[in-house]
């Protein structure tokens, strides 16, 4: 999956729509229509550090899941609980979230939108996120975890989740995702703080399906970039 994102010249937002829809479309299939390879249902998208592009191609992915089969239903779920975006890039209210799930006030039907598409739902982060640390202790995560897995109507889940080196959401969660996929930005990210970034979710039984060069600035969808 490496360099599935890069471009090398410059694009006008037109070609950038065009260039970006294509890419993504080759990512999903990567992972999800590989050959001979175990299709994962639920896939966490994460970075080595901050603003590395990891929620834009999480949301680009879930978009290019939707509209390639529309009888996939896709689950977007906001992991990140320190810098939560994704509720601003689908242009809802953050409302009740996965902070809920997670303390058991609230239950999968509740917390979980509409967005855009019929087949395309998103789980915000969720309210009252002073303490996030306190969210990942206990059962609650492994309890809503094992809810949205199993869910029966619901094909596959891609979590955003916050950069693994510098947050613990990434590592927790590793371990009970069928596969990661690291987000790194051309000319920015150390090889060196990529590789601290893989081990940390290996060290957490996390299965690291390979890395996403994101080079350029607006390398996703047009509507996305204007709402970020």
């Amino acid at each position: 999956m490496s360099d599935a994102l890069t471009m090398d010249t410059p694009l006008n937002r037109r070609e950038v729509r065009r260039s970006a829809r294509s890419s993504i479309a080759q990512l999903w299939a990567s992972i999800f229509f590989a050959p001979e390879a175990k299709i994962p249902k639920s896939l966490l998208v994460t970075s080595a550090e901050r603003g590395e592009g990891a929620t834009q191609i999480a949301a680009a992915l879930a978009l290019a899941g939707a509209q390639t089969n529309e009888e996939l239903k896709i689950l977007l779920v906001d992991f990140n609980l320190h810098h939560p975006n994704l509720h601003k890039v689908f242009g809802i209210d953050p409302g009740i979230g996965l902070a809920e799930l997670l303390r058991g006030t609230a239950s999968l039907d509740d917390v979980t939108h509409p967005v855009g598409l019929p087949n395309l739902l998103l789980i915000p982060a969720g309210k009252d996120l002073d303490q996030p640390l306190g969210l990942l202790r206990g059962e609650g995560l492994r309890k809503a975890q094992a809810q949205i897995q199993e869910h029966p109507e619901i094909d596959h889940v891609i979590f955003d989740a916050a950069a693994a080196n510098l947050y613990p959401e990434a590592q927790t969660l590793s371990g009970l995702v069928d596969a990661v996929v690291l987000v790194t930005k051309a000319g920015v990210t150390r090889r060196e703080s990529v590789a601290e970034a893989k081990k940390r979710i290996e060290q957490n039984q996390g299965r690291v399906l390979g890395l996403v060069l994101n080079q350029r600035k607006f390398s996703i969808p047009g509507f996305l970039y204007r709402r970020l």
